[in-house]
This record gives C-alpha cells, structure tokens and sequence, in this order.
C-alpha cells in the first residue's frame, strides 16, 4: 500500500534502543540502533511524523543538500541564532564525497560543508544516499539508500543520523518496516512552501501564511524547503524568519521538536 504525506496535528512519543552491532552486505560493521516502535498520535501519519509533539515551536528543515547555498545558508542562520535540520543526500545534485564548492569562506569539500552544518549548531538528518524514490523499492535497495547514506554522514561529523525523510515523502508498508528495523524515526511536514514546484514567492510564502490561525499554545510546525534553490535562500527563508518570529514561535531542530534522538554513535 503506498502513503504520502498529510496534515495532522499533536501528540507522540517514539523510544529509540541502545545501539546494537548487526553486518550488512552494504556497509562494514555497520552498528544500528535497535528497531523503533511505530509511533502514534494525531501528528503521526501511518507511524510517520507530521509536525512537532510540543506547541510552541518551529523546525526549519530543508532537503536535497547539500549544495552551493549551503555553506552561507548554515552561517546565516547560526548568526540569527537559529537552528535548522538539513535532510541531506550523498549523491543527488553533488557527489558529496568528490566535488567541492567556493564559499563566503574560500574554497570547501562538500564533506566539509556536512560538517560545518554540525559546527553551526544544525542538524544532519539523512534524505538517503541517491535521493530514490523509497516506495516500491526492495528491502536490500532501501537499505542500500540508508546504510551508505549513514557511512558519509559518520564520516563526515562523525555520528549516524537516527532521523530520516524519504524523498517526495512517499513510502510504503515495506520501507516503513525497513527504515524502523535500522531505527530512525521517519519525518515529513506539515508546512510544505512547494518551493521545488512553483518557484513563486508569493505562493511559497502564502504555504506559510496557512498558520495564520495557529498559535504557539496549539501546536508546533515542520516545514519544507530547498536549500538547492536560490530564491528560497535569499528571499524566502529571510522572509519566513520574521514571519515565524511574529508568530511568538521558538526555533528548534526536528529532534527537539520531536523529543528523538538526533544521533547514534
């Protein structure tokens, strides 16, 4: 049966277990956290988080990076004071493990960039390795997105996502029970800019005008963008900061917003 996402608000928990050695064809003495439970509430779709399980705040969360934006897109945010997620890849529009990129601060392998998301007080989350499509693939091929995908980011900042969210939030009953077995608690959203699609500002930021009615006492939001694109960059993210500011919400990463680890070792 394939999903994809869907707006729900509220409650869920989600118990992560003490790390445990397994080997996989993909990876050498790949160590994986026990299995998770599915999680439950009205914020969860078919185990898969939507928004927040505390009111009151707001994860930033952008997908398909790194990129060139990136570098100056983490500092920025760090001078705010804001911390993000960045759902990345390992091969999508850079091969993070061979190409390179100029930055405010000279020349950076895109290992590096991975890192400097981490320096700035951000969080690294996997987005898998290739960015596929998870839905219809076999077990083996969603663990072969995961596995490799967890071997850079361990290599780069020295820890393993627990935290995913497949590309185009679709999935099905298979790569749920595959992505639960290698313990990461699965994330969509529940404010999507389309930013991907429309490249219209004026309807990346009426996605965000949708909390009009919402206050911190009622919920708290995951959202959705690119940090591939330069427009959501320089003109939406700025603009979505002082949206969410004047809506009283606190910046947080989704594993905060969550109360799920962020990481294992």
């Amino acid at each position: 049966m394939l999903f994809s996402a869907a707006f729900t608000l509220a409650m869920a928990t989600l118990a992560m277990g003490a790390p445990v050695t397994s080997t996989d064809a993909n990876t050498e003495n790949y160590s994986a956290p026990a299995p998770v439970e599915a999680p439950t509430g009205s914020n969860v779709q078919d185990g898969v988080y939507l928004s927040c399980n505390r009111p009151g705040v707001f994860a930033l969360s952008f997908d398909d990076g790194p990129y060139q934006y990136s570098w100056d897109l983490a500092k920025s945010l760090k001078e705010q004071n804001i911390t993000a997620t960045f759902f990345i890849n390992g091969n999508n529009w850079v091969n993070v493990e061979t190409d390179s990129v100029e930055t405010s601060d000279g020349q950076k392998t895109y290992m590096e960039v991975i890192a400097h998301y981490k320096e700035m007080g951000h969080e690294v989350a996997s987005h898998t390795y290739e960015h596929k499509v998870l839905a219809g693939l076999s077990a083996e091929d969603v663990e072969y997105q995961m596995n490799t995908q967890s071997d850079i980011i361990k290599k780069a900042i020295g820890l393993r996502p627990a935290i995913m969210r497949p590309p185009t939030g679709a999935y099905d009953d298979n790569v749920l029970a595959t992505l639960r077995k290698l313990g990461y608690a699965v994330v969509n959203w529940d404010v999507d800019t389309n930013d991907w699609r429309n490249h219209n500002f004026e309807e990346e930021k009426a996605a965000y005008q949708t909390m009009d009615q919402d206050t911190p006492q009622s919920i708290g939001h995951i959202t959705l963008e690119h940090e591939v694109f330069e427009q959501t960059v320089n003109e939406l993210v700025p603009w979505a900061i002082e949206y969410i500011k004047s809506k009283n919400y606190e910046f947080v990463t989704v594993s905060d917003c969550l109360g799920v680890p962020a990481y294992y070792s």
